[in-house]
């Protein structure tokens, strides 16, 4: 059996290994592991792009002059092909010097100016790795042929006393080697190369040729490259009555390559040359991702050609589904044409007859078994085909790869022997020598394309670079769009099989993002209807010009496209229709109300009294109708309750939600009477789980005077309204923009209003005039959403208006919260508050409507972050031999961090302010008795209800609820009242609502935000003084969601696999426990929170055990599958 080393060294002298030169280029360190999942690769051979010295062969400097050129394209990956010193008898690919550059291409010096200039540009850079062989050239070889059989330098090459050894493996170039033996007169022996015979083969069954080769790669890596392309990787080792293809043997050898380069070079990438059935290739990816991270798909090339000719999606279709999946660390590289000749190897016989036939009549255009053409010659120059062929590479799952030229359409020479005709000099322009050198034409390495149709005064990259419709600035449009959306690089396939065959149809979808791909393969028009009725509702958006299509429906969906013509599609369901589509202008269904004189019309005793019967009618349709069925539809009118993020309510009816009750109009606001735009509304539902009071302001725009408000307002569009001529829509105006600006303009200008029953007063802080930009710029408004009881709108790039929905009585805690944090104790870890809107009754009771905060850039929330940086540890462990060393440690700091601000923001709050409202309290014996007391009784009652629901859990839930319920007895008893002294701590007023889900990342920091409290709590109870240690154990709770969370969105891990998994987030939940807790004390004790945490741990196990038992009677409620997360914190925290 062959062993594989790692260590030791090439026979003879070698250059010693030197730590990289401060002006070496670096890589994309520290970026996306997985960036090559969203490469689009541009493949260039040096000598053929640009000739920068004049000599007639393009050169480093050259190429890196045009890199402007290439960045300017839309790729984010330059591939190069073999640099090294060669012969040049197979262009490069028979190298002499791996270590070197070949003195036509350059030095060094110009390789790192080369790679330094493109990571600045953003460009990644992938070069070839010949493995498989050498030139006959390279010392290594003329070392072996003159060394003792036997011997280390002998054994570098594959060598034979006959030429029968390894008997029927295949002659991959038949057109001119005869056999896989050569002799060497010097050797006295045959050598083995399954190339040419200036090619021969090295022996990976000696551990020195592996470890010169790894010296080799890291030489190259700490020059900056980014990978590498593994040429000829599955003819590495060779054994008696094998195929000599695909061996486990080199399956090894790749997977202690790509060790040894993840070990040093954690973010570079290998990619494999394998031409073999994807069955074959899918090996090359490994168990789990631990070989290459991509490999060419090369049977769906030749298909997508069959498909365009036969007129017919069969090709593609079924070699994609006879596609196995690949780990979702790894990617397949697709291409149209490239440097060799397009390989027919991966198709039948007959279906080679087929491609030979139709893209290769003329003989010379074939070479081996393959067809020796560029992609505009192959397509006969036909643009519409050109341009469906490449809207296929970029839209099919991988990662494309485009080859030099063919962004322009360049053809191609046949005259030139072997694949030189594919090889010739870019096209830059019209002038001498295509605009590639100013050297004397006789000096190029090969001539320019010259004939009429494809040659460099017709086709080049100046002409088309002034040509708007030109194919190179359609190319750049293509490639733009594609780099919108990682679902082309990252999302799945799935097709859709309409009735017309002519017509190809797939979906990408990655997360949110749906895209749908529809391509004619027919040169005809044709129609097709697609079944789309799981996306109803969506608004399809072409890519290309960004134009909306009617939104989709039951019936089937009907497009129309020319012939070889596509469709990119995104799926949206927040693009808006076309203006002129017909369900979108006021809807067929909605009631019409006739307006007698603008808002008046609701109230009788504001009209006439012959037209009071028609505006009490009005306003009952609007209470007993319209306002209810905006609730019912609305998630801010959902019943209060707590969860945490990833887990919202569901939108839609709430069931049972209204009843028969009518949403009364308590009061209003109306600043300009009739001619206000707006009526700020206060409904009151008086029974059933809606029941209470809501804020709903609404609007009124006409089509006539105001048609563009009027199309924005349609989503929460209540009523068509007419008043006289003029058609309009009544609607919901919580993200209205008009309306947005006018609320941050009337807290500038601390505006009142008068209702019936009181006063709306406006009051900015002072942080208002640094937020509110520019005087005289409109800020754009742009809805985030509903949040809770909220609906939540950006105002610019400075401001956040929250307008709360759901009222209730009494100060609102983020409003005073807010204010201190803001004004009084200038805490810099908090979103400041820069205004509020409060509704003021004649009782002396008031509510607040709307909260205006500073908008906080950032890099998403702690839960996301959280979530996220577990998923990627679980596929890191799953696709990796062994884990990092410190696996954990950027997250750990970062939660380090979470913890300073949490116990500066408690120290904060604790600080004498003068507010009585605020000001700290020590912690008493009655305190104690009290939470002790409440959280027996809660868990009293949770406990009997899981009882009675048990039996209706998931296992795992199950068996967690009967090892609960065991301990029952031992749990009441542990909450019983404790006597003896409180601890030394105080309370305080808190965040009430913390959670991962409440901190923003910003610069690895965090920013505190939502201090509204608990949505379940009365205002009330969300006002007590509590210890900070609910706070803490609120955080604490959230990271047990957030390791089921993980665990359900690694991909990687099956359903069943899950629980087996679990010990590796055990070990983080731990140290984030840790970690958190460590530097919170250290903190909050020398803040004077309390004295010692020995003291106060009882007292935060019981705010842990009080929290779990609330997520458990929701869970139980809502969502069963859940409730083993609170039940296994329960299990943890009872005695």
């Amino acid at each position: 059996m062959k062993r594989v080393a790692t260590q030791g060294r090439t026979p003879g002298r070698s250059a010693p290994r030197r730590p990289r030169p401060a002006g070496d280029p670096p890589s994309f360190s520290g970026g996306d592991p997985l960036w090559f999942k969203d490469a689009v690769i541009y493949e260039v051979h040096v000598r053929a792009f640009f000739d920068g010295n004049h000599d007639g062969c393009g050169d480093l400097a050259g190429l890196t002059s045009k890199l402007e050129y290439i960045q300017d394209l839309g790729v984010n990956t330059v591939w190069l092909l073999p640099f090294y010193p060669s012969p040049g008898r197979d262009d490069g690919y028979d190298i002499a010097d791996y270590r070197n550059i070949h003195p036509a291409y350059g030095t060094r010096a110009e390789f790192r100016a080369f790679v330094r200039e493109a990571h600045r540009r953003n460009l990644r850079v992938i070069t070839e790795l010949v493995l498989n062989h050498t030139s006959d050239a390279h010392p290594w070889f003329q070392a072996a042929r003159r060394a003792a059989p036997g011997s280390v330098k002998r054994n570098y090459y594959v060598w034979s006393d006959s030429a029968e050894r390894y008997a029927g493996t295949r002659i991959i170039f038949s057109d001119t080697e005869t056999s896989n033996w050569a002799w060497d007169e010097v050797a006295r022996a045959y050598y083995w190369h399954r190339f040419f015979s200036h090619q021969p083969d090295l022996n990976f069954d000696n551990p020195h040729v592996l470890r010169a080769m790894l010296r080799v790669m890291d030489l190259w890596l700490r020059l900056g490259v980014d990978g590498f392309r593994l040429d000829a990787v599955p003819y590495l080792v060779e054994r008696a009555g094998t195929s000599n293809e695909n061996l486990r043997e080199t399956h090894e050898i790749v997977r202690v390559i790509r060790r040894a380069i993840a070990a040093r070079h954690p973010d570079r990438m290998l990619l494999a040359e394998a031409n073999q059935w994807p069955e074959d290739v899918r090996d090359y990816f490994g168990d789990g991702g631990d070989e290459c991270q991509m490999a060419y798909h090369f049977p769906l090339m030749p298909r997508m050609y069959m498909a365009i000719a036969q007129e017919d999606r069969h090709p593609i279709v079924e070699i994609m589904e006879q596609t196995p999946a690949i780990p979702d660390t790894c990617q397949w590289a697709i291409f149209l044409r490239n440097h060799d000749e397009l390989t027919l190897e991966t198709v039948t016989s007959r279906e080679r007859d087929y491609m030979y036939q139709a893209y290769a009549a003329d003989p010379r255009a074939r070479l081996n078994l393959g067809i020796r053409r560029r992609l505009a010659p192959l397509l006969e120059n036909d643009l519409e085909r050109i341009k469906l062929m490449n809207s296929l590479l970029l839209s099919m799952p991988g990662s494309p790869i485009i080859y030099y030229g063919d962004e322009i359409g360049m053809g191609d020479n046949v005259y030139l022997g072997d694949r030189n005709g594919l090889r010739t000099p870019m096209q830059w322009s019209f002038d001498r020598n295509a605009g590639f050198s100013r050297a004397d034409p006789q000096q190029l390495y090969l001539p320019p394309i010259m004939d009429p149709v494809y040659g460099y005064q017709a086709v080049n990259v100046e002409a088309q670079t002034r040509d708007r419709s030109s194919l190179l600035n359609w190319m750049k449009r293509l490639l733009q769009v594609r780099r919108a959306s990682q679902a082309f690089g990252r999302g799945t396939l799935r097709f859709i099989r309409p009735g017309n065959r002519h017509v190809l149809v797939y979906l990408r979808e990655y997360g949110p993002d749906t895209i749908l791909c529809v391509a004619n393969l027919s040169r005809s028009a044709q129609p097709v209807e697609l079944d789309l009725s799981e996306h109803r509702g969506a608004v399809p958006v072409e890519l290309l010009g960004r134009t909306s299509f009617p939104p989709i429906g039951e019936p089937p969906y009907l497009l129309t496209l020319p012939g070889h013509g596509f469709y990119w599609f995104r799926l949206s369901l927040e693009a808006e229709a076309p203006s002129w589509h017909g369900e979108r202008s006021p809807r067929e269904d909605l009631p019409v109300m006739v307006l007698v004189q603008g808002w008046s019309s609701f109230f009788p005793e504001r009209v006439a009294p012959r037209r009071q019967e028609l505006a009490a009618a009005l306003r009952s349709r609007l209470e007993g109708h319209l306002v209810p069925a905006l609730l019912a539809r609305e998630r801010w009118a959902a019943p209060a309750g707590a969860g945490l993020p990833g887990n919202p309510p569901a939108r839609g009816a709430h069931p049972g939600g209204m009843g028969s009750s009518r949403a009364a109009l308590a009061d209003c606001a109306m600043p300009q009477r009739d001619q206000d735009p707006w009526m700020l509304a206060i409904f009151e539902v008086a029974d059933g789980a809606l029941a209470g009071r809501y804020f709903a302001p609404l609007a009124i725009a006409f089509e006539d005077s105001d048609e563009a408000r009027s199309r924005k307002l349609q989503p929460g569009a209540l009523a068509r309204v007419r008043q006289q001529a003029s058609l309009g829509v009544l609607a919901d105006a919580g993200t209205d923009e008009e309306l947005c600006r006018s609320l941050v303009e009337a807290i500038a200008l601390r505006s009142e209003w008068p209702t019936r029953e009181g006063r709306v007063v406006c009051r900015p802080t002072g942080a208002l005039a640094a937020l509110r930009g520019t005087p005289g710029v409109e800020p754009a408004v742009v809805p985030a959403g509903a949040q809770g009881g909220n609906t939540t709108v950006r105002i610019g790039e400075t401001l956040f208006l929250k307008i709360c929905r759901r009222l209730a009585p009494g100060p609102n805690p983020e409003v005073e919260i807010g204010r201190y944090l803001t004004e009084v104790a200038h805490f810099p870890h908090c979103a400041p508050l820069a205004g509020f809107i409060e509704y003021r009754r004649g009782d002396g009771t008031s509510s607040t409507l709307a909260l205006l905060e500073a908008f906080i850039a950032n890099q998403g929330d702690g839960w996301d972050y959280t979530v996220n940086h577990l998923v990627r540890y679980l596929e890191e462990r799953i696709t990796r031999v062994a884990p990092p060393a410190d696996a954990h440690g950027l997250h750990l700091a970062l939660m380090k961090t979470l913890a300073t601000r949490t116990a500066e923001l408690h120290a904060a709050l604790a600080a004498p302010g003068g507010d009585p409202a605020l000001a700290p309290e020590p912690i008493s014996g009655d305190d104690l008795a009290a939470w002790y007391g409440a959280t027996r009784e809660a868990a009293a009652a949770t406990l009997e209800t899981l009882s009675e629901r048990a039996a209706d859990l998931p296992p795992p839930a199950a068996r967690e609820a009967a090892t609960l319920l065991a301990r029952r007895a031992a749990l009441l008893e542990r909450l019983a009242p404790r006597e003896g002294p409180a601890p030394r701590g105080i309370r305080i007023r808190c965040h009430g609502d913390y959670h991962l889900g409440q901190v923003l990342l910003r610069r690895n920091d965090f920013v505190i935000t939502d201090f509204e409290g608990a949505p379940d709590q009365s205002v009330a109870e969300r006002r007590h003084k509590r210890s900070p240690l609910t706070d803490v154990a609120g955080l604490l709770r959230s990271f047990a969601y957030a390791r089921r969370t993980a665990l359900q969105q690694c991909s990687l891990i099956a359903a069943e696999e899950r629980a087996s998994w679990e010990p590796q987030l055990d070990e983080w939940e731990s140290q984030a426990r840790r970690v958190f807790l460590a530097t919170y004390d250290e903190i909050a004790r020398g803040a004077g929170l309390y004295a010692s945490f020995e003291e106060m741990a009882p007292l935060l196990a019981l705010f842990e055990l009080d929290a779990a038992l609330g997520d458990l009677r929701r869970e139980l409620a809502s969502r069963p599958e859940w409730a083993e997360v609170p039940l296994r914190r329960l299990s943890a925290l009872a005695p």
